[in-house]
């Protein structure tokens, strides 16, 4: 039976990083994403041998690679998906290993700066699409195999002027941790992943002409490697350093209303 990754996002960034972890485990990794010319570019970046270096387990590396052109802020690429699926001979034919549901991004504005087809895909590509490839791939899936989500350390606090990030966020947490328990008899393993601020091309260095500092900025393959951990683990929810988990905490238990004005008052002087 054909071991495949199934991760979303993957072209760049924290989504790179997961390809990186997990392409010596299996035998292709389905990069799915909106830019094929960078889908493509992974083929050539991760080389004919394994990302240690070797030929490894199960082969050459950046052959392993199957590009996958999706726009996950339309339900209709999904078909993409459950069809190539369909086209491997089914779950008898092919397991997902990893399913690692990456994609998406958000900017800093105003509510009221967001048109509706904006607003509209990014709760399609963060709400929609998260829950429908999980829904697609978990036929596919048995005991041992890993289940992981990205929210956000957002998902702990509405943030304004990142007010449909966040909520979309918020989402993803709780739509993942109730996934958890449902599938907990099947032996598969939901895991949640909640970073803070990254260092991706995503990220602004300026707004406005001013610059952004990003508190407790990390690099995404840090965040990746200890994802990977954590769900081989069996954790229910990972977070990259201690600064960034104390953070969280106290989104969590101090006022919410406190919590908001800060935030919005440290985000406020770049708009």
């Amino acid at each position: 039976m054909k071991k495949i990754a199934v991760i979303t996002g993957a072209s760049g960034g924290l989504g790179k990083e997961f390809v990186r972890q997990v392409i010596n485990e299996v035998d292709e990794v389905w990069a799915i994403g909106r830019n094929v010319a960078k889908l493509e570019g992974l083929r050539t970046e991760f080389g004919e041998t394994n990302s240690n270096g070797g030929e490894g387990r199960r082969g050459a590396a950046g052959s392993k690679i199957i590009p996958l052109q999706m726009d996950l802020s339309d339900t209709k690429s999904y078909d993409l998906l459950s069809g190539r699926l369909e086209s491997e001979g089914g779950a008898s034919a092919v397991e997902i290993s990893w399913l690692i549901n990456n994609a998406g991004a958000g900017r800093f504005a105003p509510s009221t700066d967001f048109s509706t087809e904006e607003l509209a895909a990014g709760i399609t590509t963060h709400c929609t699409a998260i829950a429908s490839i999980c829904n697609i791939c978990l036929p596919y899936m048995k005991a041992g195999d890993h289940l992981v989500n990205v929210a956000s350390q957002s998902a702990f606090c509405p943030l304004p002027y990142m007010n449909l990030y966040a909520a979309t966020k918020a989402f993803v947490y709780s739509y993942s941790r109730a996934l958890r328990e449902e599938l907990r008899e099947t032996g598969i393993v939901v895991t949640t992943i909640c970073p803070g601020w990254i260092k991706t091309t995503l990220l602004p260095e300026t707004l406005n002409g001013r610059k952004v500092n990003f508190p407790f900025l990390v690099t995404a393959d840090k965040v990746a490697a200890k994802a990977i951990r954590d769900a081989c683990r069996g954790k229910a929810l990972s977070i990259y350093r201690f600064a960034v988990r104390y953070v969280s905490w106290l989104q969590r238990h101090f006022s919410t209303a406190f919590t908001i004005r800060v935030w919005a008052k440290s985000v406020k002087k770049y708009l």
